[in-house]
């Protein structure tokens, strides 16, 4: 990848039982594993956030991203995403992490622990840096809302445990970028 730095970080997965049932979605009860973006967009020391609308994790606080579509670069999915969820334009500049984002079926009752729960959705996402170039965050495509934090907010914010893994990760990096 052109300009993307490495990899790093450790692997997290998203792993989500669900006890109500999803949203309608073309990527329901997939067959393998479909890519995903996420972007962690820098203003300063502020980084751009939705909540859901959608499942999986609706309602939740997270990162902008999507699904990559076919010929389409991970840096220009990343910017494709934002734009379509918040109205944010961005200039991704590297890839921060990997993490597997699986959803599962409920066990069945009474099933034993040899009963796999059926999967609901299987990203491989790819967490990319971006810095904001311009527009205001307004709710689209998949965001119920959309809005810039601070660190403290991101704190308070985001609390399923692997994006609030990311997001720290992300907040490391950049300390550590100055």
């Amino acid at each position: 990848m052109t300009g993307a730095g490495p990899v790093t970080g450790p692997p997290f997965v998203f792993g989500e039982i669900m006890t109500n049932p999803p949203s309608a979605s073309p990527h329901l009860y997939p067959d393998q594993p479909r890519v995903g973006v996420g972007v962690l967009v820098w203003k300063g020391d502020q980084l751009l956030l939705i909540r859901r609308a959608k499942a999986p994790l609706a309602g939740e606080w997270c990162l902008p991203g999507g699904s990559q579509e076919l010929g389409e670069t991970l840096f220009q999915t990343a910017a494709r995403e934002v734009r379509e969820e918040t109205a944010v334009a961005c200039r991704p500049y590297t890839v921060l992490t990997a993490v597997d984002g699986i959803t599962r079926d409920p066990r069945p009752a009474g099933a034993g622990p040899a009963v796999e729960p059926r999967v609901r959705f299987h990203f491989t996402i790819v967490e990319i840096m971006a810095e904001y170039v311009g527009g205001e965050p307004v709710a689209g495509d998949d965001a119920a809302a959309a809005l810039w934090a601070d660190r403290e907010t991101c704190e308070r914010l985001v609390t399923w445990p692997s994006i609030k893994a990311v997001v720290d990760l992300g907040w490391a990096a950049r300390a550590t970028a100055g």
